[in-house]
C-alpha cells in the first residue's frame, strides 16, 4: 500500500508533557503524507485503519480498548515511552505507588500487543527489551518541531535570575528530590520564577501555569525568558537515565542557559553539569562560571538543537515497515 492511502490514528493520554509531544510530533511530521488523524487523549475508536500510534498505555481499561481495536480491524500498534514506569521508581515520585500493579499489566500489552515501540534512548531501550524483542524497538530522540519553536531571541539583563518548569515527579511534599541541598541553600535568597506548581522548598514566583500542548512553546517562552538559567537537576539513579532531554532542547530554542544533571543532558556542556550532592559553594561556582561564559553555553545548546530539528524521515520510515 502506498504511504498515501495509509490511515494512522495518533493517540496521545494526555494534554501535555513529553509523551504528548512526541505523539503530536508525529503527527504533525505525517500529516499530508498519509490520512493522519490525531485523536484527543484516550479516543479509540475503530474506522479501518491501518496503524496505531499511541503513548504507553498504564489503565487496564485503555489497554482493553487497543487490544479489541487491533483484532477487530487488524491494524498494527505502536506505543512510545519517554519515560520507564516500572522499574526502579524514587520514593518521592507519586507514580511509585502505581509501580507495582503496572507491572505484570505492560508486561502483558507489550509482549502481546505492540508491533513495534518507539523509545527516547538506548537506556530506556535495554530496560524496554525485557518485554519485547529489542529488534521491535526503534529509538527516536526527542526533537522540536521548528514551527512551534521559532522565537525571536533577546539577551536577559545581568541580574542572576533563575526559572523552574519541572513536574511535581521530581520531589514530594517532604523530599528535594532531584534538587541538590545546596541547590536550594543557594536559591534562597535569589529571584527564582516557575511554571506549573512551585516545590514547597522555593521561595518562588508562579509566572504560568501548565497548560495545553498548543500553548505550551509561548507559554513557556514568555514566562522562561524573564529569566537568565533555566534550572533542571535530576538526581544520577537509574530510573532517571530513562528519562528525555527535552528540557535542555526548549532552552534552546528560547535562547536560555540550562543549567542541569548529566544522568539525563549527556549532550550539555560542562560548565552546565549540576553535580549530584551539590554544596551551595559548588553550585555558586557553577554558576558564576556560566554566566561569564555565557554566548558559548548559548552556541553549544543550539549547535545541539540544530542537530535534532524535527525531521519527517524518523517517523516515515517507522510507518512503512
Amino acid at each position: 500500500m502506498e504511504l498515501k492511502e495509509t490511515k494512522i490514528d495518533f493517540i496521545p493520554m494526555d494534554y501535555s508533557a513529553c509523551g504528548m509531544y512526541r505523539i503530536r510530533n508525529a503527527f504533525e511530521m505525517m500529516y499530508g503524507r498519509c490520512k493522519a488523524q490525531l485523536n484527543p487523549p484516550g479516543n479509540f475508536n475503530a474506522h479501518g485503519q491501518h496503524y496505531i500510534y499511541t503513548q504507553r498505555l498504564c489503565h487496564p481499561k485503555s489497554m482493553q480498548q487497543i487490544t479489541k481495536m487491533k483484532n477487530d480491524i487488524g491494524c498494527k500498534v505502536i506505543v512510545d515511552f519517554d519515560d520507564d514506569v516500572w522499574h526502579d521508581l524514587p520514593s518521592f515520585n507519586h507514580c511509585a505507588v502505581h509501580a507495582k500493579d503496572n507491572y505484570e499489566g505492560m508486561k502483558n500489552y507489550l509482549t502481546g500487543l505492540a508491533d513495534y515501540v518507539t523509545c527516547t534512548n538506548d537506556y530506556l531501550k535495554d530496560n524496554l527489551s525485557e518485554f519485547i524483542d529489542p529488534k521491535k524497538i526503534i529509538v527516536i530522540p526527542n526533537a522540536l518541531n521548528y514551527n512551534r519553536w521559532r522565537f525571536d531571541y533577546f539577551k536577559p539583563n545581568d541580574e542572576l535570575s533563575f526559572f523552574y518548569a519541572g513536574s511535581p515527579t521530581h520531589y514530594d511534599n517532604k523530599q528535594y528530590g532531584d534538587f541538590p541541598a545546596g541547590v536550594v541553600e543557594y536559591l534562597k535568597n535569589k529571584k527564582v520564577s516557575v511554571m506549573g506548581v512551585k516545590p514547597w522548598f522555593l521561595n518562588a514566583k508562579v509566572e504560568d501555569t501548565w497548560c495545553a500542548i498548543e500553548d505550551y512553546p509561548i507559554r513557556f517562552a514568555h514566562a522562561a525568558m524573564k529569566s537568565k538559567f533555566v534550572l533542571s537537576p535530576v538526581a544520577d539513579i537509574p530510573w532517571n537515565h530513562n528519562k528525555s532531554d527535552l528540557k535542555y532542547l526548549e532552552c534552546a530554542a528560547i535562547g536560555r542557559v540550562c543549567l542541569c544533571s548529566e544522568s539525563i543532558y549527556k549532550c550539555a556542556h560542562p560548565y552546565q553539569i549540576i553535580p549530584d550532592n551539590c554544596t551551595r559553594q559548588t553550585f555558586e561556582f557553577i554558576v558564576n562560571r556560566a554566566n561569564e561564559n555565557y554566548d558559548m553555553l548559548i552556541k553549544h545548546q543550539y549547535d545541539v538543537l540544530n542537530s535534532r530539528w524535527l525531521r519527517a524521515h524518523q517517523y516515515v520510515d517507522l510507518f512503512t515497515k
